[in-house]
């Protein structure tokens, strides 16, 4: 009797310590769209600073897109997390806090590969505890219709098509004239463009001042 009594107060113990790092943080609807929720993981991406990557020139390529994402982790995960990193004797200094993971994913539309280029975890305040880099390059079509990371990234795929004229609109300045071509937008005038036309209104207007005088 005594080992069950000090069982479920562990289990009680467990679930009460974990409770405040679930509802720490409440995932913002507006900014975050959730896809699907495992036994252990919740997983979400950030709709509203998604994006196509930047290249060295400083332009936008439409076939590669850059999105922030976010996995809330349960306790369960939590305590998974934590002493795999304990195994591999890794710092778990702040873990006793972990909320989940946040991380930056380049998925190439062409390739269907997925590669992540930010990875940490976050404690209850969303603060980074870790920085990580896995190195992983996922082969979308290579991996199970009912793989978790696959749905997640084909999610992210279709929210990018059906929203592809925003998407481009956001980076209007960063994207080839063909891209704008293709997608249906015009170029927008650059500064000096403006700029110049503000002089010749300027100008025209002062002839005219002229000729009436």
């Amino acid at each position: 009797m005594h080992k069950i009594i000090v069982f479920l107060a562990a289990v009680v113990f467990l679930l009460t310590a974990n409770l405040p790092a679930a509802a720490a943080q409440d995932v913002p609807s507006d900014i975050y769209q959730w896809v699907q929720a495992s036994p252990r993981i919740s997983y979400y991406f950030n709709k509203a600073e998604m994006k196509y990557a930047v290249g060295s020139d400083g332009m936008a390529d439409t076939n590669v897109l850059e999105v922030p994402v976010l996995q809330q982790f349960d306790w369960i995960e939590i305590q998974d997390v934590t002493e795999k990193r304990r195994w591999n004797n890794e710092d778990v200094t702040g873990f006793s806090n972990l909320w989940g993971f946040a991380g930056i994913v380049h998925i190439d539309l062409k390739a269907r590969t997925a590669v992540y280029v930010q990875e940490e975890y976050l404690n209850t305040w969303w603060s980074s505890i870790a920085v990580f880099t896995s190195n992983n390059v996922d082969n979308i079509d290579k991996m199970s219709e009912k793989n978790l990371d696959r749905i997640f990234y084909d999610n992210i795929i279709s929210y990018a098509a059906a929203h592809k004229i925003e998407l481009m609109q956001r980076q209007h300045d960063q994207l080839k004239p063909d891209d704008l071509k293709a997608a249906g937008l015009t170029e927008k005038q650059t500064p000096a463009a403006d700029k110049k036309t503000e002089k010749q209104k300027v100008k025209e207007i002062m002839d005219r001042y002229q000729t009436d005088k």
